[in-house]
């Protein structure tokens, strides 16, 4: 394990015992994970870049001594990101919920960005256990999307309604319907390849819808 405060020099905060505290504290990760994280943030910079830079993040947690990934020291717990701009992406206010959607939008493409470096992330639409924080890690890597994956099927489903007002039901079931808004986002999106099969793919995906997020455009 290796300790750190910042990610990539972004300083990385703590609010579930007080909200808006900016005493730095001491997380833990695996060296690997860590690597992960500065090319997520790298990432979440990039495609965000019209916000400038990122202010800091607000995060529930990374190694935890539990069973299972926060374990492992090989996931995080995202709540909350603060660009320079002014502009806010916050889970822990259940921004995936919100009636403005522009602010649903810049949650996908924070999400989006989260799936492009950790398998799995378990957003606000996975169940009510992550309504308040996006839960990003290095199980099942590489990444890819799996229609077998309730949590890939739900953020599509989502990806698509939010966007494209395609009108799924998120419920997990990567049917017909889905199947076809998801054709129909990345022909619309400009990306080839397979993201069923292929990382390149879906990296290229999530950075489209990224963009489109950030942007608050839709497809």
């Amino acid at each position: 394990m290796i300790t750190f405060q910042r990610i990539d020099g972004t300083p990385v905060y703590y609010w579930r015992s007080g909200r808006g505290n900016t005493t730095l504290r001491n997380w833990q990760a695996t060296q690997a994970f860590y690597d992960s994280l500065v090319l997520w943030i790298r990432d979440l910079r990039s495609l965000s870049s019209a916000y400038g830079s990122i202010t800091y993040l607000v995060s529930a947690g990374f190694y935890v001594n539990k069973p299972g990934e926060h374990g492992a020291g090989t996931a995080m717990d995202l709540d909350h990101v603060r660009w320079s701009g002014g502009q806010v992406s916050s889970p822990l206010d259940r921004d995936h919920a919100s009636g403005t959607l522009a602010t649903r939008r810049r949650y996908l493409a924070v999400d989006a960005v989260c799936r492009r470096r950790f398998r799995f992330a378990l957003d606000g639409w996975y169940n009510a256990a992550h309504e308040d924080h996006i839960h990003s890690d290095f199980g099942g890597l590489p990444v890819r999307c799996v229609t077998g994956s309730e949590s890939d099927t739900k953020f599509v489903q989502a990806l698509c309604n939010n966007f494209m007002s395609s009108g799924l039901v998120v419920d997990g079931i990567w049917g017909p319907k889905t199947q076809s808004a998801f054709t129909t986002a990345k022909s619309r999106l400009g990306t080839t390849g397979d993201p069923h099969t292929s990382s390149a793919a879906w990296q290229s995906f999530l950075s489209a819808a990224a963009r489109k997020g950030f942007a608050n455009q839709a497809f």
